[in-house]
């Protein structure tokens, strides 16, 4: 990997990852024991608009049918501010951190210098320097501004989407009802929104109030967590219904 960075600074992008992905499908389906008419995609968080966007372009090895779990549906740039949101607006200059981060998120998105004030807490500055780190640009860019809801809207395939209420990095409540709006007019989309699950749909027994952002992302792996058993189990149910044979 250490020998391949440099030849990716500036390279990454939207395309390239449908590019990838197709490259995927392509392997799968050149395998004998690999039913086409049985190829589903499970996805997670930004993995979701990666699977759309794949989807909303290809005319043939197309999927037939999508989960997407943890799934924003709103662009990343909205989920990214309102996580940040929470975390400063208890702050006494919370409204200020805020005013001098959208103008730097501004700059950004008119590809102009963007220089955060050094006031900013290190969260904030942390943030900002992450989006202009040459390796992930275009790529940032594109997908601050990609509207997964636009995107479900054009598809046609059934679709199951799973929002725990105990995610912290996407809100069930404004994504779920933004990608329930846009695919209305679909006809076979599922949404599911487990009471005890959290962005990676491990199990969340704590009241969602009392989460914090910075110790939820960091044991979202701990030792002893377990997949929310609701979850998993409308997952399953919904692949085997849709595929037409047990797993």
């Amino acid at each position: 990997m250490r020998e391949n960075l440099p030849r990716l600074v500036g390279k990454i992008s939207m395309q390239g990852h449908v590019d990838e992905l197709t490259g995927a499908v392509t392997t799968l389906l050149s395998l004998t024991d690999v039913d086409a008419s049985r190829l589903f995609v499970l996805t997670s968080s930004e993995g979701a608009i990666h699977a759309l966007n794949y989807q909303t372009g290809m005319p043939h090895r197309r999927f037939k049918g999508l989960v997407l779990t943890g799934a924003p549906g709103r662009p990343i740039g909205l989920v990214a501010r309102d996580q940040l949101l929470a975390q400063v607006s208890s702050l006494a200059n919370g409204d200020e951190i805020m005013k001098r981060y959208d103008a730097c998120i501004a700059a950004f998105v008119a590809e102009k210098p963007m220089v955060p004030d050094a006031s900013l807490p290190e969260v904030v500055k942390s943030l900002l320097a992450s989006l202009t780190v040459p390796a992930n640009l275009p790529f940032a860019r594109e997908l601050w501004l990609e509207n997964p809801a636009h995107l479900a809207s054009q598809i046609s395939e059934p679709m199951l989407v799973v929002i725990g209420k105990k995610d912290i990095q996407v809100d069930w409540r404004v994504d779920g009802s933004a990608l329930q709006t846009a695919t209305v007019k679909n006809g076979d989309v599922t949404f599911t929104f487990p009471e005890n699950a959290d962005h990676v749909l491990k199990h969340e027994p704590r009241p969602r109030e009392g989460l914090v952002a910075a110790q939820v992302a960091a044991h979202y792996n701990a030792e002893g967590r377990i997949l929310d058993s609701d979850a998993l189990s409308v997952i399953t149910n919904w692949l085997v219904e849709r595929s037409g044979k047990a797993p």
